[in-house]
């Protein structure tokens, strides 16, 4: 059970296991990369601390074990010198297999510098202990999502079988070595395991963190615009914007209050979530910003939190879409909807208010007046004030209601939204 990787399959998906995989081969290429420097720089202290005294001293004459070292010293350092450079350049490559190789490559060069310093030493009972630090050191830093792995330190301990047999002469010795090398295989083995759980779960928590932030991200996005989203989450404690030019729709079912008392609650929920989940849709599709719900009124905006030249056209496309969505969906349902809409243009301030269960609002006179517009509307129409209408003029077919008064406003003329006129007749 030691022995066994932890690999969930039955809970993360395929995305997930070659996620993890990726970054198994980067952080053991990064890793591997860390032992090899630290290693090159102990050999080339070596080098000139104990190598070229023993040369000097005539050693490497009277004891060929010296000379074999030295070569072993100098081949791998030379290796090391190529994987480093070749591993820096490669560690962003794409092309399949390049981080698998590089990886392997790091594994074999960190078990190959302890297992052959221990087989070409002629004293084995002493230097196997090289061997056991890097046997540990891969086992425990170097990890990889594969039981090959365990496959490498039982070759390992056949090589070193094999050469303390055929080096050591004392049987003895051999034996105490070899018991010994088979403990230190069967430590790495399961350290190596220990270090693969390891690994799963700090990737499993990783993955769990990143969904959890991918939902708290898309709830905030649903609640917020995501310029102003993304500011919010930069830090930026207060969000406050002045609009020069906006346009604003409000939008209400005509007898709601009549319909919510003939309908169950049940039904009454559905219709309004099947009205607003196609409003939705709607101000994607017209490039406009919803901005919240009350009760059965929807209001929305063109030109915020991001300005554009042709707000009102926008919000007017998006009005004449709202209302035939309504109509349609009485006809569905077999309930009599009408939308009351009422829409006006003009500079507005927009901001984030509150610090708990906050909301992206807007403020001012254009604002108001589209509320108004909306609350003194007729059921199936749109309700625009002259300055609106003469925005849309070229674009838009009128029709003339009158003047109505509005609170705070006095006597405005008012005018209903028909269609958008035809190529031929713009």
């Amino acid at each position: 059970m030691l022995l066994n990787p932890l690999l969930p399959a039955e809970q993360m998906s395929p995305e997930w296991h070659r996620t993890f995989a990726q970054r198994c081969y980067r952080q053991t290429t990064e890793r591997g990369r860390q032992l090899l420097v630290t290693t090159l720089l102990m050999d080339g202290f070596a080098l000139f601390s104990y190598d070229l005294p023993l040369y000097l001293g005539g050693q490497f004459s009277e004891h060929r074990m010296y000379g074999d070292l030295l070569c072993w010293r100098l081949l791998t350092m030379t290796t090391f010198l190529i994987y480093l450079p070749l591993s820096l350049r490669l560690t962003d490559d794409p092309r399949p297999g390049v981080q698998h190789a590089l990886a392997w490559g790091a594994i074999a060069l960190g078990l190959g510098t302890g297992l052959w310093h221990a087989v070409l030493s002629q004293t084995m009972a002493i230097d196997i202990s090289i061997y056991a630090l890097s046997l540990f050191i891969v086992a425990g830093l170097l990890v990889m999502p594969t039981r090959l792995k365990l496959l490498i330190y039982l070759l390992g301990l056949v090589v070193i079988e094999i050469g303390l047999f055929t080096i050591t002469e004392d049987p003895l010795v051999a034996l105490a070595v070899s018991v010994n090398a088979i403990c230190l295989t069967i430590g790495a083995m399961i350290a190596d395991q220990v270090a693969t759980r390891a690994a799963v779960v700090d990737s499993m928590l990783v993955h769990s963190l990143d969904e959890q932030r991918g939902r708290a991200d898309r709830l905030l996005r649903n609640i917020l615009p995501a310029a102003i989203a993304d500011r919010l989450k930069s830090g930026e404690p207060r969000v406050v914007e002045y609009h020069a030019e906006v346009s604003v729709l409000f939008a209400d079912v005509s007898g709601f209050t009549q319909l919510a008392s003939e309908l169950s609650p049940e039904r009454l929920i559905e219709m309004l979530e099947s009205l607003f989940r196609s409003f939705d849709a709607l101000t994607e599709q017209h490039g406009v910003e919803k901005i919240k719900t009350v009760g059965d009124a929807y209001m929305a905006a063109a030109g915020v939190p991001l300005a554009v030249p042709d707000h009102a056209e926008r919000i007017a496309r998006l009005a004449l879409a709202m209302v035939e969505a309504c109509e349609r969906l009485g006809r569905e349902t077999g309930l009599t909807l009408q939308l009351r809409v009422g829409i006006h243009s003009g500079s507005a301030i927009s901001g984030v208010i509150a610090q708990k269960k906050f909301s992206y609002d807007l403020w001012g006179d254009t604002v108001n007046t589209a509320s108004r517009l909306e609350s003194r509307g007729v059921a199936g129409r749109i309700q625009v004030p002259e300055q609106t209408r003469l925005r849309l003029l070229h674009q838009f077919e009128f029709e003339q209601r009158g003047h109505l008064y509005l609170k705070g406003k006095g006597r405005t003329a008012g005018y209903f939204l028909i269609a958008e006129k035809t190529a031929e007749a713009a």
